[in-house]
């Protein structure tokens, strides 16, 4: 495939390494090798350097939000886009609110991973100059449809980088493990259940120390690294079961954050390229039906179902690859960026 000299990917790839933007940086990665479009990881050192970090900390806050700051950024923004014709592809975690040449401009095309109630409200006038606006949770994307940005939204799926993909089930040696964020449902049902069945080792993370580690109900304390996607994806598919939720599902902080909003979260997708049995809580939201969850993932809802569930997953090794395949397929990396071209392709012939 030709190069596509009409978009490029903006990435921070060479000055951020923030945990969650390790992952999209994997599909920043697959992105522009499907669709053969260049990462642009320069545009913003130079910028960052000088006004993003600073040595005094109050200075830093200052000039992120300053007028000079906005004025350089936007007219470098705008001597790039002049000088090279092209659209910026840029990946948002959350709704940005904060001052951003790449965010706001008529050439910055915007994926946002993470706009829940309490933000949404703010896209139609945030990004009202982008020429397209992705969002990732199908809910978000219809409560949107009765605004102004309609007509340049767009939806696309989160999804698990195409390099995770596996032909054979990964050595199990964890029986059940609920990775990152903890559901307090899951975690109770769990705790009763290896109180009952003692031999069943159950890892959960914690806090310890203001650091989080992961604790097993066998072992104790374990010396796990999981600070590279590499670690953290090996650990994860080192368990027989993966406990998965959504954020908006009952925990009241969670429940708080998300305004009721329940997305599909990558946890899903990595459990499932790890062949990992899963047991989930989750509601019949939007993205969840979207995106066939429940035709990979267990939904007890009472202890007595979860235990015989957990039982029974655990008598049994793995064998549902036929059953996973298609699933994995529809959130493979290549396959969304797939979509992202249909919209791109028609971007470009505007």
């Amino acid at each position: 495939m030709e190069p596509n000299k009409k978009f490029a990917i903006l990435s921070a790839q060479k000055w951020k390494d923030y945990y969650p933007l390790q992952v999209v940086y994997e599909w920043e990665n697959i992105i522009a090798e499907t669709l053969s479009i260049p990462l642009d990881v320069d545009s913003q050192i130079e910028i960052n350097h000088i006004f993003d970090k600073p040595a005094s900390r109050l200075f830093q806050k200052f000039v992120r939000h300053s007028f000079l700051k906005n004025f350089i950024d936007i007219s470098n923004n705008y001597l790039l886009r002049k000088k090279r014709g092209i659209y910026f592809i840029n990946f948002h975690l959350y709704v940005a609110e904060t001052v951003n040449h790449y965010v706001y401009q008529p050439n910055s095309i915007p994926i946002i991973i993470d706009c829940f109630r309490d933000k949404v409200d703010l896209v139609p006038i945030l990004y009202r100059k982008n020429p397209l606006v992705f969002v990732t949770d199908i809910e978000v994307f219809t409560y949107l449809q009765a605004t102004s940005i309609a007509p340049k939204l767009k939806f696309v799926p989160l999804s698990i980088s195409n390099k995770y993909l596996k032909k054979k089930v990964p050595a199990k040696k964890i029986d059940v493990l609920q990775m990152g964020r903890q559901n307090t449902v899951l975690h109770h049902w769990m705790m009763e259940l290896t109180a009952k069945h003692p031999s069943i080792e159950y890892v959960y993370a914690k806090r310890e120390n203001d650091k989080q580690v992961y604790w097993s109900t066998t072992r104790g304390l374990l010396d796990v690294p999981t600070e590279t996607r590499e670690q953290f994806m090996a650990f994860l598919g080192s368990a027989r079961i993966s406990l998965v939720s959504s954020p908006g599902v009952d925990d009241h902080g969670t429940v708080t954050r998300t305004g009721g909003f329940n997305p599909v979260t990558p946890r899903f997708y990595e459990s499932a390229v790890n062949y990992c049995y899963m047991i989930g809580r989750f509601p019949d939201a939007p993205d969840f039906i979207y995106n066939k969850v429940a035709s990979v993932c267990e939904r007890p809802d009472s202890y007595e179902a979860f235990e015989q569930q957990v039982l029974s997953m655990l008598a049994t090794p793995f064998n549902q690859q036929e059953r996973y395949r298609p699933f994995i397929q529809q959130h493979l990396t290549g396959t969304i960026a797939m979509m992202l071209k249909k919209e791109l392709d028609q971007l470009q012939a505007q």
